[in-house]
């Protein structure tokens, strides 16, 4: 029986900081880290690969593009 974290409220560049320090993230390790369901990580997952900061060209894994990385940049969070 897996116990839930608590539900963390991450921002957009909680979530693409945490991506990159990671390298590739799959659903579960976003779910676990941040204590989100898999619905809500995603919708979060959906919204960012729509604004080009994240992509996942391999099946199940995800990566930030170079506007994710330029995005964190931009706001100091490299």
């Amino acid at each position: 029986m897996r116990t839930m974290a608590k539900q963390i409220k991450a921002t957009k560049l909680d979530v693409l900081e945490y991506i990159k320090s990671e390298g590739l993230v799959e659903v579960w390790q976003l779910r676990d880290h941040f204590g989100y369901s898999e619905m809500t990580v995603y919708n979060k997952l959906s919204r960012l690969k729509k604004q080009g900061l994240v992509i996942n060209m391999t099946e199940g894994k995800w990566e930030l593009t170079e506007e994710g990385f330029r995005r964190l940049r931009f706001y100091g969070r490299e």
